[in-house]
């Protein structure tokens, strides 16, 4: 049993001891990652080794109550650290535990939620646009802020495949099936991915808008292997509707969510309308699929 994600709403947060407007967590703060329910119906504790803590339980039948706290560490040479503080929330939800395991509590700036309850779901993503590699470098936009972006160039060191947005990449995390690898500028002390190889996606925390060129790597995969649970996956098919591209899949996820540029998700539910966003996906956008078939998949894309 599992919270499948955890979504804060316009978190303020602290430089020190002063509440700046700067240090607002602007938007939904979304941790679409799952948080398992213990024996005695408590959850947590999230994921503390890249600043997002949540702790939580099921006081009684529909409701649901606890912690979190946010920390967005800005590494050399900006050297200022972003913390919400423990925050308190509440929330209800129309599941009870013992049928629906899974609640996505959804804090607003008051401390109070009101989640939608699925057997799956929770935040609420928006497509993120990939352009097309061609022979020639491309940009990839990226926003102030949380980026889901896909690297297209040949393996090299990671700095030189950041190239000419380096200066503006606060932290890079690559998710693996063990959990996250890191990056931050001159940290290397801390800091566990070196290289890149072509077609992987990346988290990057960028403190500006910047376009990364990049020089495609030649022949994208057509197959990407998942394993069991979330995998942060490059897709590499033609442009399709996401029921459409997911077809050879069909059956073998329970959902999948695209983060957009203004830091907001849209997901994707299949067999479920009712709980799903209309996804285009572009060639080269990343997504996060979370993978219920036993010993993982592989995910082929079609033309």
């Amino acid at each position: 049993m599992k919270v499948q994600d955890f979504a804060a709403s316009n978190v303020l947060g602290t430089w020190g001891d002063e509440s700046v407007e700067s240090c607002k967590l602007e938007g939904n703060q979304v941790y679409p990652f799952p948080l398992d329910i213990r024996d005695d119906d408590t959850f947590g504790p999230g994921m503390p080794g890249i600043g997002y803590e949540v702790n939580g339980s099921f006081p009684s039948v529909g409701t649901a109550e606890g912690t979190f706290r946010i920390v967005v560490e800005v590494p050399p040479p900006y050297n200022y650290v972003c913390d919400s503080g423990t925050v308190g929330w509440t929330a209800t939800t129309s599941a009870t535990p013992p049928a629906t395991p899974s609640p996505s509590p959804s804090p607003s700036p008051t401390e109070t939620a009101t989640p939608t309850a699925s057997p799956t779901a929770s935040p609420t993503p928006t497509a993120t646009a990939s352009p097309t590699p061609t022979a020639t470098p491309s940009p990839t936009d990226l926003v102030a802020g949380w980026n889901h972006a896909c690297y297209v160039g040949p393996s090299g060191d990671i700095e030189d495949a950041l190239g000419g947005i380096s200066q503006d990449v606060l932290a890079a995390y690559r998710l693996r099936a063990e959990g996250f690898d890191k990056w931050f500028p001159a940290k290397p002390d801390v800091s566990t991915i070196e290289t890149l190889s072509a077609y992987e996606p990346l988290f990057l925390l960028s403190a500006a808008n910047a376009a990364w060129l990049q020089q495609p790597s030649d022949s994208p995969p057509a197959v990407t292997p998942l394993s069991q649970g979330w995998n942060s996956v490059c897709y590499a098919g033609e442009p399709k509707d996401v029921e459409s591209a997911t077809q050879g899949i069909d059956g073998q996820f329970a959902v999948l969510y695209v983060l957009a540029p203004g830091q907001g998700w849209q997901r994707f539910v299949p067999g479920r309308p009712d709980l799903s966003d209309a996804i285009q996906l572009s060639r080269f956008a990343s997504v996060l699929i979370l993978v219920t078939e036993p010993g993982g998949s592989q995910w082929a894309f079609d033309p």
